[in-house]
C-alpha cells in the first residue's frame, strides 16, 4: 500500500478522532463570543461598583445571566447607576441567553453537525482523492462506483436529498459555488474533480473556481446542453459529457438492436459502440460487416482476445464487437 493511500485510509481516520470534533467549535464560535462579551460587561459592573475580584465578578455575572440568583448584593446599598446598568443588562441577557443555549445545545446534539465537521476535516487533509461536486443524481452513482473501486473521494453537495442518501464522513453539505466549501472538500490537494450541477451555468461557475484553486486538477463535467461542451473545455474541463445527448443516442441505438452495450466514443461526426451478441449460428469472423470489428469472444466463461479473421465463433459463445451501431442488426441476423 502506497503512502498516500495509507494516509487517507488509516492515519486520517485515527487523527480525526481527536481533531475533527473541534471543528464544531467553528459553528458555535459566534454564540460563544457574544456570550463571553456579555459576561465580561456584567462582571465589569460588579468589579467597579461592588469591588469584587474578577473570579467573583464572573461568578456573579453568570448568576445574573442564568437567573440562578446565588449571588445578589444588598439592593439598599447598591448605587443607582449600578441598578440601572444591571436592569438593562438583565432584560437584554435573559432572552439572549435562552436562545443561545438552545442554539448551542441544538448544534452539539445534532448528529449531522458532527458528521459534517468530520467530513470537512477529512477533506482538507486528504491527498490525491477525487472530489464529486454537484446536486445531480449521477453524483450518487459515481460515488458508489468509486467506493466499489476502492478510491478515496469526498462529495460536496447542497442537495439535502443527496446528502441524506450518501451521508457519511466523506460527504459535505454546502454550496459548491462557495470557495470555502470547495477548500473544505480538499480541491487544492485532489487528483480529479467530477462536477454535475443542476444547471449548466452553475457547472461552468464551479469549474472556473475549481480551476482557480487547483489548475493541474483533472476536471470531468456533465452538461445538459450539448452547445456547452466547447465552453466547458475553454473553462478548463478535461472531459465534458453531454448527458442528455448521449442518453438520447443510447436509447435510439438500443431500440435498433438488443445487442447494443454502450457508447465508447461519441462525436457529432461518428459513433463507436460496443455490441455483445449471443451466437446461435456459427460463422467466421471474416464474414462480419465491414463497419464492425471483433474485440473478444466469450468461451466457457472466459474472454478470449486471441483470434484471426478465419476464426469461427460457435453456438453457445458470445461475440463482442466494436463499431458503428447501425450495423449491429446485420450482425444479429448473421449469428441467429
Amino acid at each position: 500500500m502506497d503512502r498516500i493511500k495509507f494516509w487517507n485510509k488509516f492515519v486520517l481516520r485515527f487523527l480525526e478522532i481527536f481533531a475533527a470534533p473541534y471543528s464544531v467549535l467553528r459553528k458555535i464560535y459566534p454564540q460563544l463570543t457574544i456570550l463571553s462579551i456579555v459576561v465580561y460587561v456584567i462582571a465589569l459592573v460588579f468589579v467597579y461598583y461592588q469591588h469584587l475580584d474578577w473570579i467573583s465578578a464572573i461568578y456573579a455575572a453568570v448568576n445574573v445571566i442564568t437567573t440562578v440568583g446565588l449571588y445578589a448584593p444588598d439592593i439598599n446599598t447598591m448605587p443607582s447607576n449600578e441598578k440601572l446598568f444591571l436592569t438593562v443588562l438583565i432584560l437584554f441577557t435573559v432572552g439572549l441567553f435562552a436562545s443561545m443555549v438552545q442554539s448551542l445545545i441544538g448544534t452539539l446534539v445534532n448528529k449531522n453537525t458532527w458528521i459534517d465537521a468530520r467530513a470537512r476535516w477529512r477533506g482538507q487533509h486528504m491527498i490525491n482523492h477525487i472530489v464529486l461536486i454537484g446536486n445531480a443524481e449521477s453524483i450518487v452513482s459515481a460515488a458508489r462506483k468509486l467506493q466499489q473501486l476502492g478510491r478515496d473521494y469526498v462529495v460536496l453537495t447542497s442537495s439535502k436529498i443527496l446528502y441524506e442518501e450518501l451521508i457519511g464522513d466523506n460527504v459535505i453539505l454546502g454550496d459548491p459555488k462557495e470557495e470555502n466549501n470547495l477548500i473544505s472538500a480538499g480541491v487544492e490537494k485532489a487528483s480529479a474533480a467530477i462536477i454535475a450541477m443542476d444547471d449548466d451555468s452553475e457547472t461552468l461557475l464551479v469549474t472556473l473556481r475549481v480551476q482557480k484553486l487547483n489548475p493541474p486538477l483533472k476536471v470531468v463535467t456533465m452538461v445538459k446542453d450539448i452547445s456547452m461542451v466547447d465552453i466547458m473545455k475553454t473553462a478548463g474541463a478535461d472531459v465534458v459529457i453531454p448527458y442528455e445527448d448521449i442518453m438520447g443516442r443510447m436509447l435510439a441505438f438500443a431500440s435498433l438492436s438488443n445487442s447494443f452495450a454502450g457508447i465508447i466514443y461519441s462525436s457529432r461526426e461518428r459513433e463507436y459502440s460496443i455490441g455483445v451478441f449471443d451466437v446461435k449460428k456459427g460463422i467466421k469472423l471474416k464474414d462480419l460487416p465491414p463497419k464492425v470489428i471483433p474485440i473478444a469472444i466469450l468461451r466457457d466463461g472466459h474472454l478470449d482476445p486471441y483470434f484471426d479473421k478465419e476464426t469461427e465463433v460457435k453456438p453457445g459463445e458470445s461475440l463482442f464487437v466494436l463499431g458503428d451501431p447501425s450495423a449491429f442488426k446485420e450482425v444479429e441476423k448473421l449469428l441467429s
